[in-house]
């Protein structure tokens, strides 16, 4: 697969050991063997903290988008226009600005819900179900929201920012495989956090 570079292999009739086995659900629950029960990374809860280190990739290659184009801005003209330079028009200003402010408020998101994996995890109390999905929306979101500002990066960099030796075009590419993991499909985690908030029992996701 592009962006992750990852290969799917699959094994027909092989023994898995049973120590080498974790269960899902349990898992989600904080029951799982570790030996180092001290360490902070050990006690986080199981799925917000792999739910949020998918995000932090998506964060750096929106920071590195908005760095590019807004450098680019200060000497590329924009196509068509009178304008020498992409920084003197106003449509640009407030695309980069635009971008900008959802690339923070993606940062924000995920740097509050990892504030709360990391108290609970030093407290040595365990998430409940409701705090998680409530973290698993909001990563959904911030996911999104990154994707948004490198489009509109994009557009306001233009075409040229696809070509094949520009780093815009492997952002891009990067960061829409990356957002559409399993772990982040926005639709699952208002899903689960909306039923929270209405009081549904229902779980339609062993990952929260």
């Amino acid at each position: 697969m592009r962006a992750t570079a990852s290969n799917t292999l699959i094994a027909q009739d092989v023994f898995v050991p049973e120590h080498r086995v974790l269960s899902v659900p349990a898992a989600a629950e904080g029951v799982y063997p570790r030996t180092l029960r001290d360490a902070l990374l050990y006690a986080s809860a199981f799925g917000p903290m792999l739910i949020l280190c998918l995000v932090g990739p998506l964060l750096g290659l929106g920071k590195a988008a908005l760095g590019t184009v807004v450098g680019d801005a200060t000497a590329k003209p924009l196509s068509f226009t009178v304008h020498g330079r992409q920084a003197d028009s106003v449509g640009v200003q407030m695309q980069v600005a635009e971008a900008a402010l959802k690339l923070e408020t993606a940062r924000l998101h995920t740097y509050r819900a990892a504030d709360e994996v990391d108290q609970a995890a030093r407290s040595g109390r365990p998430l409940d179900y409701s705090a998680r999905t409530y973290i698993r929306a909001r990563a959904g979101l911030a996911a999104q929201h990154v994707l948004e500002a490198i489009s509109t990066l994009l557009n306001a960099h233009g075409s040229s920012g696809f070509a094949d030796d520009r780093p815009l075009q492997r952002v891009w590419r990067d960061a829409n495989v990356a957002a559409r993991h399993a772990g982040l499909v926005p639709a699952v985690g208002l899903e689960v956090y909306g039923k929270t908030l209405l009081g549904v029992s229902e779980r339609v996701s062993l990952m929260v």
